[in-house]
């Protein structure tokens, strides 16, 4: 497939136009125009490693390569979103929000002891539909181009359609991360029906027994696999998340998993690294050493080599390896990703559990500016903030033991600034 991007309401991008080509398993973006021999470095690096890792789905005559859930589909106008948000905040250094994650609830049905979104004492009520229907729109016009829903368990809402059909695809894909208890195929169907574009399944063990332990109720293993052939079934795109430690690292964990997606149909696999955070803040001792991830980054790679990228093996550990286009991503923290709780606070991803404000109170627009411009995340970070061990002397640990978090990181600055 082909198609030309054109930005002419973007004023630092007005006059450039990309050509887009996805052709079997290659892809080729070249840029024309206004500022394009500025562009063409980032451009080729970002063909040659789409094209290297190759479409999940084939294009076809008629519809736009898959290359992972966290991207459009390409080419479309929803990529061509994704494109200028990468052009601006890779290339001008003018940072422009990719991604959105927005917590809709915080009641869950399991109490997974790893959970990064368990709430601590939050002092706010929960953000209405309505509100959160104006954060997504806000968020679609900072430029925003992947939508995910996320909770607690978000299958909890009844208006969860609501919500999806609020993202237009020609801006943006949705997505919901979930659980899975809820997903039956009525439900997938209904969520297909208003838009939604994929789900991510939550798989924390390949063993049944163990994974319903870690989420703290009987029966989850079994309907992660029930939801991925329902979405299957519905027409949605499945990915299956699960996350590494030191424990797992080295082992056969994450083969185990890939085999499993790989049976049920899913598209894509994401190991996300164990941080502490959530109910594991305190815990540091769970962050990988560098051996671990130099040994899950080669495991991503074999094991999409091996089912042929169906599904495919995408690693954060590689997105925080230095290594490669990986060189160009990093830390997706403020850069790529905001989040926003379900009680209104901006952070910077769903992992820090730093506010720097409200959007009850504020425009998003408004609080995104005052994390852009923070001296912390001003700047790209190749590696994760939260496994920084000078980023949490800074920012985690002078946090109270009993504050109700997130914390705003206004009173971190006050506290560290010179007298």
């Amino acid at each position: 497939m082909k198609d030309v991007y054109r930005f002419p309401d973007n004023a630092d991008l007005d006059g450039l136009r990309l050509d887009v080509v996805a052709s079997g398993r290659r892809l080729t973006v070249r840029p024309r125009g206004r500022g394009a021999l500025r562009f063409l470095p980032y451009l080729t690096a970002y063909s040659a490693w789409l094209t290297a890792a190759g479409p999940i789905e084939p294009a076809t005559r008629h519809d736009p390569a898959l290359y992972t859930l966290y991207f459009p589909p390409i080419p479309s106008p929803a990529h061509a979103r994704q494109m200028a948000c990468d052009l601006l905040t890779l290339v001008l250094e003018r940072p422009a929000p990719l991604a959105l994650t927005l917590g809709v609830t915080d009641a869950c049905q399991c109490t997974c002891a790893h959970c990064s979104a368990v709430a601590s004492r939050n002092e706010r009520p929960p953000l209405e539909r309505d509100e959160l229907l104006r954060v997504v729109a806000e968020a679609l016009h900072l430029g925003v181009d992947v939508v995910t829903f996320t909770g607690g368990e978000p299958l909890l809402r009844d208006d969860l359609e609501e919500l999806v059909s609020a993202v237009p695809p020609e801006l943006a894909i949705s997505l919901v991360f979930t659980n899975g208890l809820l997903l039956d195929r009525e439900r997938a169907r209904m969520l297909a029906a208003a838009g939604l574009y994929g789900i991510q399944l939550s798989l924390d063990s390949p063993d049944p027994a163990e994974h319903d332990l870690l989420r703290g109720k009987d029966g989850c293993y079994a309907a992660v696999e029930r939801a991925a052939r329902a979405a299957i079934a519905a027409g949605l795109k499945v990915g299956v998340s699960t996350y590494v430690t030191r424990e797992t690292a080295r082992t056969d964990h994450l083969a185990r998993i890939a085999a499993l997606a790989a049976r049920w149909g899913a598209h894509e696999v994401t190991a996300f690294d164990a941080i502490a955070t959530g109910r594991l803040l305190d815990r540091p001792d769970v962050h990988m050493m560098p051996a671990d991830h130099r040994a899950v980054v080669a495991q991503g790679r074999r094991l999409s080599r091996r089912h042929r990228n169906r599904p495919r093996v995408v690693t954060q550990s590689w997105t925080n390896s230095r290594r490669g286009f990986g060189r160009l991503i990093g830390c997706l923290a403020a850069t790529l990703q905001i989040h926003v709780t379900s009680h209104g606070d901006l952070q910077p991803c769903d992992f820090t559990p730093l506010s720097f404000g409200n959007v009850g109170n504020r425009p998003l627009a408004d609080i995104w500016r005052s994390l852009a411009t923070h001296p912390e995340w001003s700047h790209r970070r190749l590696t994760c903030r939260m496994q920084d061990p000078r980023f949490r002397r800074r920012f985690i640990d002078p946090i109270p033991a009993d504050a109700s978090l997130p914390y705003p990181v206004a009173l971190l600055d006050e506290r560290a600034a010179p007298d």
